[in-house]
């Protein structure tokens, strides 16, 4: 069985987490509370059960003006250059700078909405007992300390 993607894109400069966070305007932990909405197809095996919209509520602002608890982030549709959201947990924690929707939300999305691009690196898995963020925060580091992550983020 072969997968195709519809986004074929690659990292131009740095594309990591650091990089990435360092250029967002909205960084922030959040615990992952549900998934919304689903796409029906048949999509890497999960049997209409691809979650396409997820709700997350903020645990900690790093940097950005948001001031909500909770909101909404959009996952691929098998068509867009966004992850796909069977790669969180529900109840999991993570490091994200994710873009806001704007003028390019699809019908059922707010422009109020956020999404991750496919070709960044824009979220990084917490583990909380361990106050580390895990994956590609730089080309040298695949994980870094919370407080030592606030510290190097440039606001």
């Amino acid at each position: 069985m072969s997968q195709s993607f519809a986004c074929d894109c690659e990292c131009v400069g740095d594309c990591t987490f650091s990089s990435i966070s360092n250029s967002s305007e909205f960084v922030a932990l959040v615990k992952i509370i549900s998934f919304d909405a689903f796409l029906e197809d048949d999509i890497l095996g999960c049997d209409g059960k691809m979650p396409y919209a997820m709700t997350v509520e903020i645990v900690e602002k790093f940097k950005g003006e948001e001031t909500r608890i909770r909101i909404k982030i959009w996952g691929d549709n098998g068509v867009l250059c966004r992850p796909y959201l069977n790669l969180f947990e529900i109840g999991g924690h993570y490091l994200i700078a994710p873009k806001q929707l704007g003028d390019y939300k699809l019908p059922g999305e707010s422009a109020t909405d956020y999404h991750f691009y496919s070709c960044n690196t824009d979220y990084l898995k917490v583990n909380l007992s361990q106050n580390k963020a895990l994956g590609e925060y730089s080309k040298e580091q695949s994980e870094i300390d919370l407080a030592i992550f606030e510290k190097k983020l440039e606001k």
